[in-house]
């Protein structure tokens, strides 16, 4: 039968386990630090904001969802005892935001406190009426980009991200059925002609070849 002593030391024994545990966790919450790096195949600029903010999420949430709603979510109380590990852990989403933006610009955006002020700041500069300007851009580089001895391959990658890009600012803003047909013809069409004219000039058979180009249109 239990006496009072084995209680008080199973109690003591309990506690300390409970401590124990309670230390890992901390430290398994605390991996990220400010000399971890995270890059994406594109940096921010001036033109691609959207394309942009959608891969560095991914990036952000596929290290850790916790740490991808330092986008989204204020932070604790200064008071609060998450405090701390909140601040550490922002800096390092701050930092990777930093990376992931051209040197021009990201000299001008490392005084703000969290991500999140800078990822707001970000969403107002590049969300805002600036879009059509930006659409007008993408449409001057996607007439006047050169194949300029690119690989067939990476030169289409390349067209197809800008044409990407256009979509997603200037959707199809046809709501018949036959006239989003009709545009979406008209879109195709246009982005033969950039194709064609991008092209280097040993393709000159193909940019005079009626059949060629009827093929390229349907596809």
């Amino acid at each position: 039968m239990s006496n009072d002593g084995d209680v008080v030391i199973k109690d003591d024994l309990l506690t300390q386990i409970a401590n124990l545990l309670k230390n890992s966790l901390n430290t398994q919450t605390s991996t990220h630090k400010l000399s971890d790096s995270l890059q994406i195949s594109v940096k921010l600029n001036s033109q691609n904001y959207a394309l942009w903010a959608r891969m560095i999420r991914v990036a952000i949430g596929g290290k850790s969802k916790a740490l991808l709603t330092h986008l989204s979510k204020n932070p604790p109380n200064q008071t609060d005892e998450k405090y701390e590990q909140w601040e550490q852990d922002d800096l390092v989403v701050f930092s990777w935001l930093i990376q992931n933006i051209v040197p021009s610009l990201a000299s001008n955006l490392t005084e703000f406190p969290t991500a999140k002020t800078l990822w707001d700041a970000l969403v107002v500069t590049y969300s805002s009426g600036k879009d059509k300007l930006q659409t007008f851009d993408l449409h001057v580089k996607a007439n006047n980009f050169k194949q300029n001895s690119l690989p067939l391959e990476d030169f289409w990658i390349v067209m197809q991200g800008i044409w990407g890009e256009i979509k997603r600012r200037d959707p199809n803003p046809m709501t018949c059925a036959a006239n989003i047909t009709a545009y979406n013809t008209i879109r195709a069409e246009q982005k033969l002609f950039q194709f064609l004219n991008a092209l280097d000039q040993k393709f000159d058979p193909i940019k005079k070849g009626n059949s060629q180009m009827g093929s390229l249109t349907n596809n």
